[in-house]
């Protein structure tokens, strides 16, 4: 039998076909993995742990975003205030450099009038310790 009586022959019953395959056929409908209410179910689980998992999510970003505003916040305010006490301590110190300088000129002018008073002192030390000329009479026996 050969090409188009081998394909006319008729087809045997069900039961005395020998299946001869890796996969046997089915032959009845699969049953549904799920009932209606379970698939329900699950996808419920599904949505409330997404929904659950994108809140928890949304918390974390926000409560980063929290601390670093508050992270800026603190070092912003820290840093203005080491700023603002730098500013203040190099006021100070200009000040007290200038006071400085003025007690130093001071003290030079009473020095340089300490000196000129000392120098006029032994001036008129060294005069009053010259010999001083004697006059003498002179008389008309001196002539």
């Amino acid at each position: 039998m050969s090409g188009f009586n081998a394909l006319s022959k008729p087809l045997k019953p069900r039961s005395e076909v020998a299946v001869h395959t890796i996969h046997p056929t089915l032959e009845e409908k699969p049953r549904a993995k799920y009932s209606v209410p379970d698939w329900f179910n699950h996808n419920y689980a599904i949505s409330y742990d997404a929904e659950r998992s994108r809140n928890v999510s949304h918390q974390v970003r926000q409560d980063g975003r929290r601390l670093t505003n508050e992270t800026y916040n603190e070092s912003w305010w820290n840093k203005h205030d080491n700023d603002v006490r730098i500013s203040d301590r190099l006021d100070e110190i200009d000040k007290w450099r200038k006071t400085l300088e003025y007690t130093i000129q001071d003290i030079d002018r009473e020095i340089q009038a300490i000196q000129t008073a000392k120098e006029q002192c032994e001036r008129y030390l060294a005069h009053m310790r010259s010999p001083k000329p004697r006059y003498t009479r002179w008389t008309q026996s001196n002539r």
